[in-house]
């Protein structure tokens, strides 16, 4: 019977990592923050203009709720990169006011105006006088949980 015999394999990555330079990850981060600061003031204006699309679908009342809630699900999702936290939690509960609408097979585009209309509030105000901007979400969530799941 023979010994058994180990054999150390290299990796690249092994080498790369042991390597001095490079970043840390905390560097890593500041640099991130910095880049998405860049374009923070394109973000706003898309978002001004994504709130002026689901503005127009509650005027003509013929869009898809499916329509309503990518378009919603969007916003949040650029809001969220830029920590715009109220309109995020606005555009949840239209989000969930939306699907809670589709699973019961309904359409209220009055409660969708009312949320379209918070965001529009939400999107001029910026956070201006987070208290009250807290309590118009509170009340768009009363909207949405008035549709039980």
């Amino acid at each position: 019977m023979s010994d058994a015999e180990f054999v150390k394999v290299k990796y690249r990555l092994t080498e790369q990592v042991a390597r001095p330079g490079g970043m840390t990850a905390g560097l890593a981060s500041e640099r991130a923050q910095r880049e998405l600061a860049a374009h923070a003031g394109d973000a706003m204006k898309s978002l001004g203009g994504m709130i002026g699309r689901l503005e127009v679908m509650c005027k003509e009342r013929t869009a898809e709720l499916d329509k309503v809630y990518e378009e919603g699900s969007t916003i949040l999702d650029i809001a969220g990169l830029f920590d715009k936290r109220v309109i995020c939690d606005a555009c949840y509960s239209l989000c969930e006011l939306v699907d809670r609408l589709r699973t019961h097979k309904k359409t209220d585009w009055t409660s969708i105006n009312v949320h379209v209309s918070a965001l529009r509030l939400l999107w001029t105000k910026d956070g201006q006088d987070p208290a009250t901007l807290k309590s118009v979400v509170d009340g768009l969530w009363t909207i949405t949980d008035r549709l039980n799941p």
